[in-house]
């Protein structure tokens, strides 16, 4: 299931950084011990606008737990409603994913690749009625969120995981090759999250 995706090859070589891995490493750990107390681990990851960089955090999450066939649960949200930047998704579709909406001013896409789910994305609030209420990491992809947000309720933990914002891009002639590449160092690293939390499993 879900291996026969030539462009995803790439992703799976790529290195990820010691400071990276040392926060993805705690995630791990936040991940097994959840897991040891019988419990599905619940992912949340938190940006301002949850258009671009959680969404990416949410979609590569949920491709890579059910490539290593880890059972977990991944959300997304912010702390603004706006909409999915549709750059973040021309650069999804481009993996070979198949990509439906029911257009709106908040658009929901499902994604799927063959006949397999990989869920709903759509902007929406960290406290969605969709997301989880208590018992899960809230996981930061920007400062802003974290500078205005510090304490996320309900959250038991809180894990700081930045990227930066491919939006400075927005309407330039670089903007779907910095999109992909935002892309790419989200994926490598939820890669290097699951693959790590298998061999500590093993």
């Amino acid at each position: 299931m879900l291996t026969d995706l030539k462009t995803i090859d790439e992703i799976l070589k790529m290195e990820v950084a010691d400071n990276r891995a040392f926060v993805l490493n705690e995630i791990v750990n936040y991940i097994c011990k959840k897991i040891s107390e019988n419990k599905v681990p619940k992912l949340n990851f938190i940006c301002t606008h949850n258009s671009r960089r959680s969404q990416f955090c949410q979609f590569w999450a949920t491709f890579f737990y059910n490539y290593y066939n880890v059972k977990c649960e991944v959300f997304s949200g912010g702390t603004v409603q706006t909409k999915v930047n549709k750059s973040v998704i021309s650069v999804i579709k481009d993996y070979g994913f198949n990509i439906s909406f029911e257009d709106s001013s908040n658009p929901i896409y499902s994604i799927k690749f063959k006949n397999f789910n990989l869920g709903n994305y759509f902007s929406k609030l960290y406290l969605d009625f969709e997301n989880p209420k208590n018992e899960f990491a809230a996981i930061m992809t920007c400062s802003d969120a974290e500078n205005n947000c510090p304490l996320i309720e309900g959250a038991e933990i809180q894990f700081s995981l930045q990227y930066e914002d491919p939006k400075k891009y927005d309407k330039t002639r670089i903007e779907k090759t910095r999109y992909k590449k935002t892309s790419e160092k989200i994926a490598s690293e939820m890669n290097y999250l699951y693959r790590k939390l298998t061999a500590e499993r093993a």
